[in-house]
């Protein structure tokens, strides 16, 4: 529950505190100190509103060093100006706990605690049911005729995941001449995996509703509260699951799981087709 609020939060104070500094910097009141209050606060501001516009990237780094190296340089700025030149102490407050608020995106929002999973390397897929973007009921078994890849991704909201969608679908003629298609799942209601299907789909690529995260849970990828607040007004579910990608041969057994522990770093799409021709699936 507090990081589906945390999350709003931040984004809101960022986007408020870049606002007043930059009206602060054209006033010409305490310029220097107000324009390191911006460097903690814009980039992270800007950063999520660029790929939330463009949606066309699927991947990020672990830790953002970039923006934590701009957010140390702003608490320098402001140090330096509030010390030696005798500035309100007001930015220093502002800048320190802008990189405070950063900090606890990176290392704590951000991290996925997979202790319940219950995919194993080298042992068959647990059991599922999922639903077709026309509202049917099929189960995982039915779905292991081949080589699968299974991509759980949390929504239409997620802007990360929409952007693996893109990405997977760019890169599906090799996935496909290397022996697998590929199954995208998602707890959001039908009509958005509708629209993703309509937009994406390709022969294939399927696209599945996982009702009330049933397999989420029955594979331990489950996440309560994943979704930000405010989402529901959209008809998305409080809960969701976390971004995972399973491989499994014709018989239903897992062949490569990815986990991520950050929800910003999803796997590169050479690595699946690696991953099939390291189990002589896919020509070497």
């Amino acid at each position: 529950m507090l990081k589906s609020i945390f999350i709003v939060a931040y984004l809101t104070i960022a986007t408020v505190v870049s606002i007043s500094s930059i009206q602060h910097i054209i006033s010409g009141n305490q310029l220097y100190s107000y324009l390191g209050v911006l460097f903690t606060s814009a980039p992270i501001a800007l950063f999520v509103m660029r790929i939330m516009i463009l949606k066309d990237r699927a991947r990020t780094s672990n830790n953002l060093n970039i923006v934590l190296l701009l957010a140390v340089f702003g608490v320098g700025l402001t140090l330096f100006n509030g010390v030696l030149k005798g500035d309100d102490i007001e930015p220093l407050y502002l800048a320190t706990g802008m990189t405070a608020l950063f900090l606890l995106y990176d290392h704590w929002y951000s991290k996925l605690d997979r202790s319940s999973s219950k995919l194993v390397v080298g042992e068959e897929l647990p059991p599922f049911e999922l639903r077709t973007t026309d509202g049917e009921a099929v189960t995982s078994e039915s779905l292991s005729s081949g080589a699968k890849i299974f991509v759980f991704y949390r929504g239409n909201w997620c802007p990360l995941c929409v952007a693996q969608v893109k990405e997977m679908v760019a890169g599906y003629a090799g996935i496909k001449e290397a022996g697998a298609t590929v199954a995208f799942i998602s707890p959001q209601p039908q009509k958005y995996s509708r629209s993703l299907a309509k937009k994406f789909g390709v022969d294939g690529i399927e696209f599945y509703q996982d009702e009330d995260n049933k397999a989420a849970k029955a594979l331990g990828i489950f996440s309560a509260y994943g979704t930000p607040m405010g989402m529901q007004a959209m008809g998305y579910d409080s809960d969701t699951v976390m971004p995972t990608v399973i491989i499994t041969d014709g018989e239903g057994k897992v062949l490569w799981t990815h986990e991520t522990d950050n929800y910003r770093v999803r796997p590169e799409p050479e690595t699946y087709i690696e991953v099939l021709k390291e189990h002589g699936i896919a020509p070497v």
